[in-house]
C-alpha cells in the first residue's frame, strides 16, 4: 500500500475502468442486449459457503477484478437499453456518469462547508436557482438528499416541529397532528407520518378524481372533520406526478385550502417536479401558489446519476436549523459566522438534517447543466412528454386480432397505464389483472424489455373503485423511440397469443 503512488494506480485503474465501461454501456445499447441482468460468475457462487475465500481474499486478485467489474455489469438491470421501462429512472447522461466519478475522487463530506467547499457553494447555487424557476420568494433555499422519500421526511419533520414546536424537548405526548395527502400518494409519506410519531391513524389519504388528482372539496371537508375532532390539519402533501398514473393534483386550489387553515403545503414533485422546473404544461406550474417546500429527484426524469434530491424550503434553511438542529458545535464551529450573500444562514448545512454525512451530490446535477445547458432538460421533458402522448394514441387507435387495447387514463405527464385484454377475457374483467400480471412476467423473463404493471383505486361518482392491475409504462430516457415502443406493443401481443391461444 503505496500512498505516493496513489495517483499513478488511479490514471492505470480509471484508464481501463473507461474502456471497460464503455464496452459495457456500448453492448447494453444493443438491441440484442439483455436487460433483466443475469448472474454469472463468482457472484453466482457467493451464497456456497465453501466460496468464501475465493470471495474476500487474503491477497488482492489484482487485475483479476476487472472480471468481478465485468460479472457485476452482466448481473445489473440494464438501465442503458431503451426497453428498460421498468420504474421511474433510467441511465444516467454520460456527463452525469463523469461527475459521479468525480464525487468519489473528492470524498468530500457537505455536512460542514469547510470539508466541502465547492460543494457547499455548489448546492446553494443550484437550490436557489431551482426556487427561482419554482417562482419561490427570493428568501428560498434548499439542499440535497439521498432519495426523494428522505426529503418528504425532512419536509414533514420541519413542519411538525414548526407547527408543535414542544416536541423538540417534550416529544409527541400532547401532539395531535394529522397529515392529509392523496390516496394516490407515495408511500413515503405514511412512512414519515410514522417516523415523526403521528402513526398511520393520523395519515388521511383523500380521494382522488377518475384521473388520479386529489379531490379538494374532500381535502377541506376532511380538514373540517380533523379539526372539529381536536387534530390539528396542519400539513398537506401534494403530489405533482403520482406514481402510478402522473396525475398533478390542483395545487393551486389546494394552496388556498391549505392558507385558510394554516397548514403546512408541501409538494412531492420527486417525479413530476422537472415539468414545473422544464417544462410548458400549466397544470404543473406553481409560480404565484404559495408552497412551503418542494422535492424534485433530478435522478429521474432529468438523467443525474442515482441519487439526486433536492428539497426546496420557502423560507430558507434557517426554519430547517430551528426545527431540526441541535447546534452540535464539537462538529459545527461557525455558529456565530454567517455566509457571505446570506443575513441568518450559517454556512455549515448539516445542522439542518436529520443526518450528519453527506454527499455533495448538487455538483452532479450543475455539472450536467454546465456541460449540456437548460436546453438539454427541457428536450428531455418535453420528448418524454411527447413520446408519451404517442404511446397513449397507439394504445388508443390499435387494432389486434390477438384482443383488445384499453387506455386507464389519459396521460398527463409522462406515464401511460393501459390493459392489453385477450379476447378469451374481454367479458371477465376480474381476470384482467391476472392476465396483465402473467404477460409482465413473460415478457420480463425473457430478458430483452423489462416491463411493469401497477394498480390503483379511483373514485366512481360516489364509490371507490379497484381497477385491476394493468401495464404501467414510464418514459424516462430519450432513447425510447417509436421503434421502441412498438416493440413493447408486439413484446404484450406476443406474450398475449403464448398465454392465452
Amino acid at each position: 500500500m503505496d500512498s505516493d503512488n496513489a495517483a499513478v494506480e488511479l490514471r492505470e485503474l480509471l484508464t481501463e475502468a473507461a474502456r471497460v465501461f464503455s464496452e459495457y454501456v456500448q453492448q447494453s445499447q444493443q438491441p440484442s442486449a439483455h436487460v433483466s441482468g443475469r448472474i454469472q460468475g463468482a457472484i453466482a457462487n457467493a451464497a456456497q459457503p465453501e466460496s468464501d475465500a475465493s470471495m474476500f481474499p487474503d491477497a488482492g486478485v489484482g487485475s483479476r477484478v476487472w472480471d468481478d467489474v465485468r460479472d457485476v455489469c452482466a448481473g445489473a438491470a440494464n438501465t442503458w437499453s431503451s426497453t428498460f421501462l421498468y420504474k421511474l429512472y433510467a441511465a444516467p447522461a454520460p456527463m452525469g456518469v463523469v461527475a459521479e466519478t468525480l464525487l468519489a475522487v473528492l470524498n468530500n463530506n457537505a455536512h460542514v462547508t469547510r470539508a466541502a467547499p465547492s460543494g457547499a457553494a455548489i448546492e446553494r447555487m443550484v437550490a436557489r436557482k431551482l426556487a427561482q424557476l419554482l417562482g419561490f420568494p427570493s428568501e428560498a433555499d434548499g439542499l440535497t438528499f439521498p432519495g426523494g422519500s428522505y426529503a418528504n421526511l425532512h419536509a414533514l419533520m420541519t413542519a411538525r416541529n414548526t407547527r408543535f414546536p414542544d416536541v423538540r424537548t417534550r416529544g409527541m405526548s400532547n401532539v395531535r397532528g394529522a397529515v392529509f395527502t392523496s390516496a394516490h400518494a407515495h408511500y413515503s409519506i405514511d412512512k414519515a407520518a410514522v417516523a415523526a410519531g403521528f402513526g398511520l391513524d393520523s395519515v388521511v389519504h383523500v380521494p382522488t378524481d377518475a384521473v388520479g388528482r386529489m379531490d379538494v372539496h374532500q381535502l377541506r371537508v376532511l380538514m373540517l372533520e380533523s379539526k372539529a375532532r381536536g387534530v390539528e390539519p396542519f400539513f398537506v402533501n401534494a403530489t405533482m406526478g403520482t406514481t402510478v398514473l402522473g396525475a398533478c393534483d390542483p395545487i393551486a386550489e389546494i394552496s388556498h385550502v391549505c392558507r385558510e387553515f394554516g397548514a403546512w403545503l408541501h409538494i412531492d414533485g420527486s417525479w413530476g417536479g422537472p415539468h414545473a422546473l422544464f417544462g410548458n404544461d400549466p397544470a404543473f406550474s406553481v409560480r404565484g401558489v404559495h408552497i412551503d417546500s418542494f422535492v424534485v429527484n433530478p435522478h429521474k426524469l432529468l438523467g443525474v446519476p442515482l441519487q439526486c434530491s433536492f428539497l426546496i424550503v420557502r423560507q430558507g434553511l434557517s426554519v430547517m436549523r430551528r426545527a431540526l438542529g441541535l447546534g452540535a458545535t464539537y462538529l459545527f464551529h461557525d455558529e456565530q459566522e454567517k455566509c457571505r450573500d446570506s443575513a441568518d444562514l450559517p454556512c455549515d448545512v448539516g445542522d439542518a438534517t436529520l443526518g450528519c454525512g453527506r454527499r455533495p451530490d448538487a455538483i452532479k446535477f450543475w455539472l450536467m447543466w454546465r456541460y449540456y445547458g437548460t436546453q438539454y432538460f427541457t428536450k428531455r421533458v418535453a420528448q418524454a412528454r411527447s413520446t408519451s402522448l404517442r404511446l397513449a394514441e397507439l394504445v388508443r387507435t390499435r387494432t389486434s386480432l390477438l384482443g383488445r387495447w384499453v387506455l386507464v387514463a389519459e396521460p398527463a405527464s409522462t406515464c401511460v397505464c393501459f390493459w392489453f385484454v385477450p379476447h378469451s377475457l374481454d367479458k371477465k374483467r376480474s381476470e384482467w389483472g391476472i392476465a396483465t400480471r402473467r404477460m409482465c412476467t413473460h415478457i420480463n423473463d425473457a430478458g430483452s424489455m423489462l416491463l411493469d404493471y401497477a394498480s390503483v383505486d379511483v373514485l366512481d361518482g360516489n364509490n371507490v373503485r379497484a381497477f385491476p392491475e394493468f401495464f404501467r409504462i414510464p418514459i424516462n430516457s430519450p432513447s425510447v423511440s417509436n421503434a421502441t415502443i412498438d416493440a413493447v406493443l408486439h413484446a404484450i401481443e406476443s406474450a398475449a397469443a403464448e398465454l392465452y391461444p
